[in-house]
């Protein structure tokens, strides 16, 4: 696989995949806080540019309903925060909200105003969890939707689990332990593991990835592939985000470019199939459609 270590400032991409329909939404990221969401048709590796939006959409914390019709996401807004907080100024706009919308658009459904505990999934189409210490707030709902909420007190260990660790279970990842948790380390002590016919997927919590490499950030990870039979992995440098498509592909994003990879002699070969460093903000309304139920 052909590594590149790029010198100018990527796009960083993220997907989430819906479970039961070949639809993905890309959340592509630049330039500094802006972010877009893009609708990817897998089947026809097809894409829809959608809306833009300032301020930070957390990776982890959303989920896809499983036909890929709405998109759960956590949004906050630190840097205009930071920016009134120092003015000693206050704005009537919503800085932390959970939203649930239709792809490939931001804008909301339904809405909840800050939540202690930001982050859910969809059970099926219509059922959403919400995971919260203090309970919700709900500023937008609607009847189509059923909300179930998970306190602190429903999980064993006292605590909604990790976002994260919800989110690689939901898209079908298997967690491997590799020993006990040492407070205050920031690596988890596990790694998450994706098997195809002919080799394993892995990634693990890599911590803060300053730099271009990786379009920096928190909640970065490593990825590598391990080939049934191999006894050491291969490193997949400078890559965001990497999965199996609903078609068995392996599907990874890098330098603001997604790609498919196949194995050929012990080697990943990539396939471009899209660039998306050109894309420029562009805030728009979304279109009557994705307004409405």
């Amino acid at each position: 696989m052909t590594e590149t270590n790029p010198t100018h400032h990527p796009a960083r991409l993220f997907v989430l995949l819906a479970r039961q329909a070949p639809i993905g939404v890309i959340l592509r990221r630049g330039p500094k806080d802006w972010v877009q969401m893009i609708k990817w048709h897998t089947d026809t590796d097809t894409f829809e540019a959608g809306q833009w939006l300032r301020g930070t959409v957390e990776e982890y914390q959303g989920d896809l309903s499983p036909d890929g019709k709405l998109f759960f996401y956590s949004f906050s807004n630190q840097q205009l925060r930071s920016a009134l907080k120092m003015q000693n100024r206050k704005t009537d706009k919503l800085l932390f909200y959970d939203a649930v919308s239709k792809p490939p658009y931001f804008t909301a459904l339904a809405l909840w105003q800050y939540m202690d505990v930001p982050g859910g999934q969809f059970l099926d189409n219509t059922t959403l969890r919400l995971y919260t210490y203090a309970g919700w707030h709900p500023t937008r709902t609607i009847p189509q939707l059923n909300i179930v909420i998970q306190r602190h007190a429903d999980d064993s260990e006292g605590s909604p689990p990790h976002p994260k660790n919800v989110f690689l279970s939901n898209q079908e990842w298997e967690m491997i332990p590799l020993g006990q948790y040492e407070q205050g380390k920031l690596n988890p002590p596990y790694i998450w593991n994706k098997s195809s016919d002919k080799f394993a997927l892995e990634t693990k919590y890599a911590g803060y990835v300053g730099g271009n490499k990786q379009g920096g950030g928190f909640n970065q990870s490593n990825y590598q592939i391990r080939i049934h039979g191999a006894t050491n992995e291969k490193q997949l440098r400078y890559v965001n985000w990497a999965d199996f498509d609903q078609q068995g592909r392996l599907v990874l994003a890098k330098d603001g470019k997604l790609f498919t990879g196949t194995l050929d002699n012990g080697e990943i070969q990539l396939t471009e199939l899209a660039d998306f460093n050109a894309n420029k903000p562009d805030p728009q309304p979304a279109p009557d459609w994705a307004q409405k139920w």
